[in-house]
């Protein structure tokens, strides 16, 4: 079943959006899968997305990733990358050329544990796909780490997957 996407009119209430987990580490040999989410809802002026990873140790070789086929007439993806250096970043890419975005990066401890993470809008830009009910793009969520001894690779799905805009 494809990742539902909501089109949000309004003010955006991230704790109603569909939550895509990032559980699939096939790569992984020592245990060390940190518990990552990601959402994403879209609207008139652009797309929203929130996304947060539970690890305490974070560093700036952690990040989770949103590949996002929203470029019209082009094979390169929107990525977005938040990056568990202290403070936390986010940075935004097509084809390696930097994307403007508006981020709020947080982190803090609940009873689920350390937490890091941003929420994110990306205005729409002349090269993107409207994002309205009914469209359907490919995307997936990722969490990585390159530094040991923690290093890793998760996805939301093994693929790329569909995600398909609906009215909320």
């Amino acid at each position: 079943m494809p990742y539902q996407v909501s089109y949000v009119q309004g003010e955006i209430n991230f704790e109603a959006l569909p939550v895509a987990k990032i559980t699939k580490y096939p790569l992984e040999k020592a245990d060390y899968k940190p518990y990552a989410q990601c959402c994403i809802c879209a609207g008139p002026q652009g797309f929203s997305l929130r996304m947060w990873a539970f690890e305490v140790f974070a560093s700036a070789e952690s990040e989770i990733l949103a590949s996002l086929g929203v470029v019209e007439n082009s094979p390169d993806e929107l990525l977005i990358r938040v990056i568990g250096d202290n403070p936390v970043r986010v940075e935004a890419s097509v084809g390696g050329v930097p994307v403007e975005v508006q981020s709020q990066p947080h982190n803090g401890e609940d009873l689920q544990g350390v937490y890091w993470g941003a929420q994110i809008f990306v205005p729409y830009t002349a090269e993107m796909v409207p994002i309205k009910p009914g469209v359907s793009f490919p995307g997936n969520f990722y969490k990585r780490r390159t530094d040991k001894p923690r290093e890793h690779t998760g996805s939301y799905t093994e693929g790329m997957d569909i995600f398909e805009v609906v009215s909320w």
